[in-house]
C-alpha cells in the first residue's frame, strides 16, 4: 500500500497586513520533503514576513498555513513551541545570544525544548558534534563577539540543526558576506540538505546562492559540494525558486523557468549571477 505523502510546508490564499500595508497577498503554495525553496524578491516583499509565519510567529489575518499537517491556526502557544522544535531557523546576521558562550548558544534549542529530552549528558556531545559539523568545534568557550560575520553564520546554521530538525528555514544566511565565505555558508547549507535529507526554504538577495542549492550536492567522500553528476543525485531533492513582489507569489518554478521568465521584476534577480 503506497505511503500518502503530505507537504512539509502549505500555505492557503494566506493574507498578512500591517496596518495599512498588505505584507503578503493571497499566497499558497507547497514545500514536499526534500525540498530547497528559494524565496526572491526585493526588500519589503515580504520573504522573512513569509518565515515567521511558517514559524507561527505571526499569524495572517486570513488563509490558513500548516507545518508538518498541522494546520497553525488550531495549535495554541505550547503546541506551536513543541512544533517548532521540528523547524530549524538560522536568523539574519546569526542571530546569537551576545552575552552566551557559543557553547551556551547551540546547546540553547536541546536546552529549552521540552519535547527533545535531552538527557544533560548528551547535551555537550551534540554541541560539539554540530559545531564540528561546521568546522568550528575549538569556539566552545568562545562569545560571539570574538568571532567574525561568518563564523557567527556559522555558529547560527549549527544552534538550527543541533537537534536534527527535518525542516531549516534560512533568513539571508549569505547577506553582508563576502563571495568567498558566502560560498563556505552555502556548501555548509548543501551538507545539511545532503547528509540528513532535510527540507529547507532560504530566504536570499543572491541568485547565486539558488544556483548551488539546484547544481549542487555534496560529497561526503570529498567533503566538497561538487556539481551534480547524474540524475541520481537529484533523487531525493529539487529545487524551487519563488519571487516575491509587494507581498504577492509572481513566479514560483524550476530554475530553467526562471531563466526563461521575461517579465522584468522577476528577471532582475536572475541577471545578478552574472555581476
Amino acid at each position: 500500500m503506497e505511503t500518502v505523502r503530505q507537504p512539509v510546508v502549505k500555505f492557503e490564499n494566506v493574507s498578512l497586513r500591517f496596518d495599512d500595508q498588505l505584507v503578503l497577498d493571497s499566497i499558497s503554495f507547497e514545500v514536499w520533503p526534500g525540498q530547497s525553496r528559494i524565496l526572491l524578491g526585493a526588500a519589503g516583499s515580504g520573504k522573512t514576513v513569509l518565515l515567521k509565519v511558517a514559524l507561527g510567529l505571526v499569524k495572517p489575518d486570513s488563509g490558513s498555513v500548516s507545518v508538518f499537517g498541522q494546520d497553525l491556526r488550531k495549535l495554541g502557544e505550547r503546541e506551536l513551541f513543541d512544533l517548532r522544535s521540528r523547524i530549524g531557523m538560522v536568523f539574519q546576521e546569526g542571530g546569537l545570544f551576545d552575552s552566551l558562550t557559543i557553547e551556551e548558544n547551540v546547546a540553547y534549542p536541546l536546552l529549552n525544548q521540552r519535547v527533545l529530552h535531552c538527557p544533560p549528558e548528551e547535551v555537550r556531545p551534540k554541541v560539539e558534534e554540530s559545531l564540528s559539523f561546521v568546522e568550528l568545534e575549538h569556539t566552545l568557550d568562545k562569545f560571539p563577539s570574538e568571532l567574525s560575520g561568518g563564523m557567527r553564520r556559522r555558529v547560527g546554521i549549527a544552534r538550527a540543526v543541533v537537534t536534527e530538525p527535518p525542516l531549516v528555514l534560512y533568513d539571508s544566511p549569505t547577506a553582508g558576506l563576502d563571495p568567498i565565505t558566502s560560498y563556505t555558508i552555502m556548501a555548509l547549507i548543501l551538507k545539511q540538505r545532503d547528509l540528513k535529507r532535510t527540507t529547507c526554504m532560504i530566504v536570499t538577495h543572491r541568485y547565486q546562492d539558488g544556483d548551488m542549492m539546484a547544481n549542487y550536492v555534496y560529497n561526503p567522500r570529498t567533503g566538497q559540494a561538487e556539481p551534480t553528476g547524474s540524475d541520481g543525485d537529484r533523487a531525493f531533492q529539487s529545487t524551487v525558486f519563488m519571487v516575491l513582489r509587494e507581498g504577492r507569489l509572481v513566479f514560483e518554478g524550476t530554475q530553467d523557468e526562471l531563466e526563461s521568465v521575461r517579465d522584468p521584476y522577476v528577471s532582475k534577480f536572475v541577471k545578478r549571477s552574472e555581476h
